[in-house]
């Protein structure tokens, strides 16, 4: 994807040329890319950037270059607010890079609203109904297993809740049900403790859970947890379409069944909590918020990890040594070229879709998104394509910084660099990229500009 302020145009199909006679400025700009060993030289681009060159590639002073030094760590950044979200989310698995990732769910649900039933009525059964949507991330092969929980406070007093959050809940399980996460799998039903049911219909009948407070003194709210050695998927659960149902019966037709339903989406909070244990990772030092753990300390990789607070930072810590070259230096197309290292990539952990640039500091602080020419967000979205280099198939994130890089050598935007992050914070997406020292999967800056003023 192109910066908004960039028009695309076919690459050249030339080799840049060097002048026959070399003058002053000419020979100051190829000193001093031999000295600093900064630049490439003049070259013609690799294909994938053909949508990013300027009309004025072929132009007098115009220089290409990959080789300028991109420095990269993996940052933890502060968890998302998941109370906002729509969603619950429940799982565990293992990755081999990332550790384990474990998810579980807290919710209220609200007094019904159905009209009381008779006096008469007969308790039957009370059931938790999960609606899942079509997001599964894991091994949806194996079987997994919910357990559902007796929440031991209330919600209500935070505002919001994290993915890092997590509340106290009773050991023992109200009820829990092994299933196998693929679809189509529109809903997840866990029959619960009869007794837990019974209290509920009981003080229905009787008037007694009218109100929310009524409700919660009886209930408090619920856990959802996965089997402590699950190794499988992670799934996602509408708010909307889950509700706590009560099953009962008329004495005179046993054969007809009603309904007592607690929704969730009116309950007066809920949230999801992620949680990773990276104590057998690579990344077992990144314990602190906002901390950077350099890519030489990691085998030359980087992590993103949605919903976790893992993106990548990059710098580019000799960016403005370009004006060295003196002239005006033109920006006319800059692009990060991040590579999924091949040998992390599978297919039941699919990467993002997408990567988000935005700006940060030397505190490592999520700053301002990129925006195009229309306000909109610039993304980089997940591509597939055969490696110039290798020949081989390999990921691709093409993430645009031509107004990053025309910023910094302007003098208008200080050089610390970028944040990598997802698109979502509702799911668990994560990718391994490549660093710039790494000769598996080099991350690379295509820059092109132009020397006005030789």
């Amino acid at each position: 994807m192109t910066s908004g302020r960039l028009r695309p145009m076919s690459r050249p199909t030339k080799r840049l040329r060097r002048p026959a006679r070399v003058g002053p400025g000419a020979a100051l700009l190829l000193g001093l890319l031999h000295l600093l060993g900064l630049l490439a030289g003049c070259e013609a681009s690799s294909p994938d950037f053909e949508n990013a060159l300027p009309a004025s590639a072929g132009t007098l002073g115009t220089v290409f270059t990959d080789t300028l030094t991109v420095r990269t760590a993996t940052v933890l950044t502060d968890s998302v607010a998941s109370s906002v979200s729509g969603y619950l989310l429940l799982g565990r698995y293992h990755d081999g890079r990332l550790g384990t990732v474990t998810a579980r769910s807290y919710l209220q649900v609200a007094p019904s609203g159905a009209a009381v039933p008779e006096t008469e009525a007969v308790f039957d059964s009370v059931v938790l109904v999960l609606a899942t949507d079509g997001y599964r991330y894991g091994d949806t092969t194996r079987t997994q297993h919910l357990r559902v929980h007796r929440l031991q406070t209330d919600l209500r007093g935070t505002a919001t809740y994290y993915t890092a959050d997590a509340r106290p809940y009773d050991a023992a399980t109200l009820g829990d049900v092994a299933f196998r996460a693929r679809k189509p799998l529109p809903t997840v039903r866990v029959r619960l403790d009869p007794s837990l049911g019974r209290s509920l219909f009981e003080a229905t009948q009787q008037g007694a859970l009218s109100t929310t407070d009524e409700l919660l003194a009886r209930l408090p709210g619920l856990v959802l947890t996965p089997g402590p050695s699950d190794d499988a998927a992670l799934l996602r659960f509408t708010v909307a379409s889950s509700v706590l149902q009560l099953y009962y019966h008329l004495p005179w037709a046993p054969d007809t069944y009603g309904t007592v339903d607690f929704a969730v989406s009116s309950g007066p909070r809920h949230f999801y909590q992620l949680e990773a244990d990276r104590r057998s990772s690579l990344l077992s030092p990144l314990t602190g918020m906002r901390q950077a753990l350099p890519s030489a300390r990691t085998a030359e990789e980087t992590y993103i990890e949605a919903g976790l607070g893992l993106q990548t930072k990059v710098e580019f810590p000799y960016l403005r040594e370009l004006q060295q070259l003196g002239g005006n230096l033109v920006v006319n197309a800059a692009v990060l070229d991040a590579e999924v290292t091949t040998d992390s990539e599978n297919r039941f952990l699919p990467p993002p879709v997408a990567l988000i640039p935005r700006l940060t500091d030397a505190g490592n602080h999520a700053g301002a998104y990129f925006l195009d020419s229309g306000s909109n967000i610039i993304t980089a979205s997940y591509q597939r394509g055969v490696s110039p280099r290798t020949g081989l198939e390999r990921g691709t994130y093409a993430v645009p910084l031509t107004n990053y890089c025309a910023q910094v050598l302007a003098g208008s935007l200080a050089n610390h660099g970028i944040l990598l992050g997802p698109g979502s914070g509702d799911v668990a997406e994560r990718v391994v990229l490549g660093s710039g020292q790494s000769t598996a999967a080099p991350m690379k800056l295509r820059l092109y500009f132009t020397r006005v003023g030789l």
